[in-house]
């Protein structure tokens, strides 16, 4: 279901919520990112960061059952993630029409993912192994490998199917040097 989610970047940025998560959004929005993760399903968090950053498309990180799903659609976000794949929590994406980004650890969740309508995975924990393997078994499935490293980003985006990493809490002093990920891809 990301087909609703434009992504203009290869990078996804994931951060965890803490003192500074504002400061942090703004950092990334100055340096040229638009789409950003925010590890939390609290209604109210996320509604106060799409308000205070509607020009950011952002999405709900680490949804485990289908109230938070609801909550966090409710809440305006434009995607969601989860760390592993439930046919409920899929199903339920379905229903609202909201970008979903399931967690797959396994060809076998990939391809329940895939006959669910999730054709966009998130492989996690990400390995360049797994990702090479949905690669080479299922290639017109999109994947977006959560929680890389900076440093391997760029070989994860060389698979055909990645379609976009995910760098968790990156420092500041990565996000200057992003222009060879700031690519277009259109889901």
């Amino acid at each position: 279901m990301m087909n609703k989610l434009s992504i203009n970047q290869s990078i996804i940025i994931t951060l965890d919520v803490d003192a500074l998560l504002f400061n942090k959004i703004q950092s990334i929005h100055q340096a040229g990112f638009s789409v950003i993760e925010i590890n939390s399903t609290e209604p109210t968090l996320l509604q106060k960061i799409i308000h205070d950053f509607p020009m950011l498309k952002i999405g709900a990180g680490n949804i485990i059952n289908t109230q938070q799903l609801e909550d966090c659609y409710k809440a305006g976000v434009h995607f969601i993630t989860s760390p592993g794949f439930l046919p409920s929590i899929a199903q339920t994406a379905n229903v609202y029409s909201i970008s979903y980004l399931p967690g797959v650890a396994t060809l076998s969740e990939a391809m329940q993912a895939s006959h669910l309508g999730c054709h966009h995975v998130r492989p996690f924990p990400a390995s360049l192994a797994l990702c090479t393997q949905l690669n080479k078994c299922l290639p017109l499935l999109r994947l977006f490998p959560a929680e890389v490293e900076w440093e391997e980003a760029e070989h994860f985006l060389s698979l055909p199917s990645v379609a976009a990493v995910s760098v968790i809490n990156p420092e500041i002093k990565h996000l200057s040097t992003q222009a060879p990920f700031l690519t277009t891809y259109a889901v």
